[in-house]
C-alpha cells in the first residue's frame, strides 16, 4: 500500500456523507426540538415539501406518527434519555408510520439530535434472541481461542443465515486478517487471507469503537439526500442510516457482496476485530435483532480479553521466574556470572537467539549475539535512546547505521543500566520469514477525475496474492519488555550491593592498613633500645676479651646487629610512608635527579659508570617521597649495574596523555619472570643476596608512594640484560 493511497483514503470524511441508506428516514433536531435536517424520503409519509419542514418543530407533525396534533412525544423521549449528563436513550422506541411499524432509534449529533426510522421487519427467519442463550454456551464452550472464535462463526451462520460469517482481527499496522470463517458450501474459503489497513481505514474504525454494529442492506439501493437550510453538512457518526463510502460500495460490489452485516469486537478500549458478515443477495436486518448480535460481540470481546488475559498472565509467571532466577543469580561474587547461569532461562522466556551483558567494558554473552564493537554500537544508541531503552522488531529497518545481520539480529529488545554509562543488556531475536497470502494486491489504484483530482479506485481483483515478509522478528510483548526492566534493576540492585559491600570492605581494609603501619613504627622504635644494648655488650666482650674465637663470634654479633638495625630503620621509614600526608607541590626534577646522580658518583663502586639523564619533565608531587621513589630506583639501577665493565644507567623523562613518564634503564644482572612479580614486596630481593647489599624493602616503600599519588610502576626486565623501571604520573592530580 503505497502512501499516497493511504493519505487519500484518511481524508474521505465518512461521517458527514450527506445522504443516507434507502430503507430508513432520517431527521435531526436542535435542542429546542426544531427540524434542522430531514432527509429527502421525509415527504413520502408527510407529502409536505421540505420548506414545509425545516426550521419547524417536530410537535407540528406527531400526527404523521400517530399521535395527536402538536404532541410532544419526541422531546419527552429526548429528555428521559438525559440521565444526568449521560445520555442513554430507550432504543428502540416503536411507532407506526403510514402502516408502517418503524424503530425509532435516538442519538446524538454534537448537540444535536438524531432520529433514525428503521422498518420493524426483517428478512431473519428466527428472532435471534430466542437462539443466542443456547447459541452462547455453545460459542464459549473450548478454553482455546481459536476453537472459540470458530464455534462463534458457525453458530452465528445458524442465527442469521449469512451467505459468510468471518472473524476478522486487526494487526498492529492496522491491517487485518480472517482468523474464523463459517461458509456457504459453494463460496471459495478466505480464511487466512490478509486486507491491507486501507480497506478499513482509520476513520472507519473509529466509527467502529462507536457503533458496535454496522448495517449496509443493499449496495445497489440509491442513497438518499439529506435536506438542510444550511450549508454546514451533519454528522452522522451515530446514526444508523448513514450512508457508505462509495469506495467502500463499490469494493463490496466488486467483491460480489449485496449486504453486510458487521459487529465490532472491542478489547481493552481497543477495535481488536469486526464479526464481518456477507451476503450475495439483500438482506435487512431490524435494530432489535442487531442489538442481539452486539451482545454476542460483547461477550466473545469479554471472552478475548479474558484469554489474552490468561496467555499474558502465563507468560508473566514464566518470566517472572526468570527475574527470580536472575536475582537469585546476581547473590553470587561476580555479577556478570548471571548470564551464564540463566542462560536457557533467558533465551527460552524471552524467545531469544541471544543475550549480551555488557559490564565494565567486558562483554559476557550466551547464545548467538553480535561481535564486541556493534555491541558498543548499540549500548551508544542506547546512552542516546528515551529512558535508556529501545525494542524493535527491524534492526536494518530502524538502526541501519548498526549493520547488525538482519537473518540472526533482526529485532532486539536492549535498556541501559545507568545513565551516562555504556553497561547494558541486549535480548536478540531472529528473523521470521513470513508468507502473508492477500486477498488480491493489496495496492489499490490512484485514478484522477475530469477535473484532475485523485480518488481511490478500489480492486476489483481478490485473487490471491502471496507476499514474503523478511527482516522482522516477532513482536517484543509489554510484558517482556517489562521483565526486561526488572531484570535491569535487579541488576542495579546488585551492584549497588557490591558497591557497599566494597565500601565497608576498604574502609575495614583502611583501618588495618593505618594499624599495622602504626604497629610497624610501634615495634621497630621499641626493637632498636634492645638492639643498642646487645651490641654494646657484644663490643664490651671484644674489647675485654683474650680469646680469638670469642673476639670471632662477637664481631658476628656486631654485624647482625648492624644489619638488623639497617632493617628496622628501613621498616621504620617504610611505616612513616603510611603515616605522612601527602604534601603536592611542584617539582623541579632537574634539581631532584641531579642530585641524586651526583651523590651516587660521590660514592661509586666501578670507575666506569656512566650516567645519562635526557628531558627531566616536572612532577606534582611531595618532594621528600618522589625523591624517596627516584633515589632507591636510580640506586637500584646503580647498585646492580656496577659488577659489570662498563656501568650505564639512563634516566628519562616526557610527557604523554596528560601523564608524565619516567623510566630508568640500567645493564645491570636483570631479573627473571617470576622475580618480576615479586619484585614490590615486602624483603624480596634480587640475585644472590650476599652479593650485594640491601633490606628487600626498598622498592616496597616505592610501590607505596607511588601507590598513594595515584601513579603506577612497572618494569621490564630479562637476565643478564638489564631492566628499566617506568612511573607513570598522571598531570592532572
Amino acid at each position: 500500500m503505497i502512501k499516497n493511497d493511504l493519505d487519500l483514503c484518511s481524508k474521505e470524511q465518512i461521517h458527514i456523507p450527506g445522504c443516507i441508506q434507502a430503507h430508513g428516514i432520517l431527521i435531526i433536531l436542535d435542542k429546542q426540538g426544531f427540524i434542522i435536517y430531514c432527509s429527502e424520503n421525509f415527504n413520502q409519509i408527510t407529502g409536505l415539501q421540505p420548506e414545509d419542514i425545516l426550521q419547524k418543530p417536530i410537535s407540528q407533525f406527531s400526527v404523521f406518527f400517530g399521535k395527536s396534533e402538536n404532541h410532544n412525544f419526541i422531546m419527552d423521549l429526548i429528555t428521559l434519555s438525559w440521565q444526568g449528563r449521560c445520555f442513554k436513550p430507550i432504543n428502540p422506541y416503536q411507532i407506526e408510520i403510514a402502516d408502517t411499524f418503524y424503530n425509532l432509534i435516538l442519538s446524538l449529533s454534537g448537540e444535536n439530535y438524531i432520529l433514525d426510522f428503521e422498518p420493524e421487519y426483517s428478512d431473519l427467519f428466527n428472532d435471534p434472541q430466542n437462539l443466542v442463550g443456547a447459541s452462547l454456551s455453545q460459542m464459549l464452550a473450548d478454553r482455546n481461542l481459536d476453537a472459540i472464535l470458530n464455534n462463534v462463526v458457525v453458530q452465528i451462520k445458524n442465527i442469521i443465515n449469512y451467505d459468510r460469517i468471518m472473524v476478522y482481527q486487526f494487526h498492529n499496522d492496522g491491517h487485518g486478517e480472517v482468523v474464523a470463517e463459517e461458509k456457504n458450501t459453494d463460496l471459495e474459503t478466505w480464511f487466512g487471507l490478509h486486507y491491507p489497513a486501507s480497506d478499513i481505514p482509520e476513520q472507519a474504525r473509529k466509527l467502529y469503537k462507536k457503533n458496535f454494529t454496522r448495517l449496509i442492506s443493499n449496495v445497489h439501493e440509491t442513497t438518499i439526500p439529506i435536506l438542510s437550510l444550511t450549508d454546514q453538512p451533519a454528522d452522522l457518526s451515530n446514526s444508523t442510516l448513514r450512508a457508505v463510502s462509495p469506495v467502500h460500495i463499490q469494493y463490496l460490489k466488486n467483491m460480489g457482496v449485496v449486504s453486510s452485516f458487521s459487529v465490532s469486537l472491542i478489547v481493552d478500549d481497543e477495535l481488536w476485530g469486526l464479526i464481518a458478515c456477507h451476503n450475495y443477495s439483500a438482506r435487512f436486518i431490524n435494530f432489535r435483532q442487531r442489538e442481539t448480535a452486539k451482545l454476542i460481540g460483547q461477550v466473545l470481546s469479554s471472552c478475548i480479553g479474558l484469554r489474552n488475559q490468561e496467555r499474558l498472565q502465563k507468560e508473566d509467571m514464566k518470566l517472572q521466574t526468570t527475574v527470580l532466577e536472575v536475582s537469585r543469580s546476581l547473590h553470587n561474587e561476580k555479577i556478570a556470572n548471571f548470564i551464564t547461569d540463566c542462560s536457557s532461562d533467558l533465551t527460552e522466556s524471552l524467545k531469544a537467539e541471544g543475550v549480551a551483558f555488557l559490564y565494565e567494558d567486558e562483554l559476557t554473552s550466551a547464545g548467538n549475539v553480535p561481535d564486541l564493537s556493534q555491541i558498543k554500537e548499540i549500548s551508544e544508541v542506547l546512552q542516546k535512546a528515551e529512558n535508556g531503552f529501545i525494542a524493535t522488531e527491524n534492526s536494518l529497518l530502524d538502526f541501519p547505521h548498526l549493520q547488525l545481520d538482519p537473518v540472526h539480529f533482526s529485532g532486539f529488545l536492549g535498556c541501559r543500566l545507568t545513565q551516562d554509562i555504556k553497561d547494558c543488556l541486549i535480548i536478540f531475536r531472529p528473523e521470521i520469514v513470513q508468507t502473508v497470502n492477500w486477498a488480491g494486491d493489496p495496492t489499490k489504484i490512484i485514478r484522477h477525475d475530469e477535473n484532475g483530482q485523485p480518488f481511490i479506485s478500489p480492486r476489483n481483483s481478490f485473487e490471491q496474492w502471496s507476499q514474503d515478509v523478511k527482516g522482522s522478528s516477532e513482536k517484543w510483548s509489554t510484558t517482556e519488555k517489562r521483565a526486561l526492566i526488572e531484570i535491569r534493576d535487579e541488576i542495579n540492585f546488585a551492584v549497588g550491593r557490591k558497591t557497599t559491600e566494597l565500601r565497608i570492605l576498604n574502609e575495614k581494609l583502611r583501618n588495618a592498613y593505618a594499624e599495622l603501619d602504626s604497629f610497624a613504627h610501634t615495634v621497630s622504635h621499641d626493637l632498636k633500645i634492645p638492639l643498642t644494648t646487645i651490641k654494646a655488650f657484644a663490643e664490651l666482650i671484644i674489647r675485654k676479651s683474650k680469646e680469638d674465637g670469642v673476639k670471632m663470634m662477637s664481631s658476628k654479633i656486631v654485624d647482625n646487629a648492624d644489619r638488623l638495625g639497617k632493617m628496622i630503620t628501613t621498616v621504620l621509614e617504610y611505616s612513616k610512608v603510611g603515616q605522612k600526608d601527602v604534601e603536592r607541590e611542584t617539582i623541579d626534577m632537574t634539581v631532584l635527579i641531579t642530585d641524586i646522580v651526583s651523590q651516587l658518583l660521590m660514592n661509586k663502586a666501578n670507575n666506569n659508570l656512566k650516567f645519562i639523564v635526557n628531558k627531566t619533565p616536572d612532577l606534582n608531587g611531595d618532594p621528600i617521597l618522589i625523591f624517596q621513589v627516584f633515589a632507591n630506583i636510580i640506586e637500584n639501577a646503580v647498585k646492580y649495574s656496577h659488577k659489570t665493565d662498563h656501568p650505564l644507567v639512563e634516566v628519562s623523562g616526557y610527557v604523554e596523555n596528560n601523564d608524565v613518564i619516567y623510566t630508568v634503564k640500567d645493564n645491570g644482572i636483570g631479573m627473571s619472570e617470576d622475580q618480576q612479580k615479586k619484585i614490590f614486596g615486602l624483603f624480596n630481593r634480587v640475585g644472590v643476596t650476599d652479593d650485594y647489599e640491601g633490606s628487600g624493602i626498598g622498592l616496597a616503600t616505592v610501590k607505596k608512594i607511588i601507590t598513594r599519588h595515584g601513579a603506577t610502576i612497572t618494569v621490564e626486565s630479562e637476565t643478564g640484560i638489564g631492566s628499566i623501571f617506568a612511573v607513570k604520573f598522571p598531570q592532572n592530580i
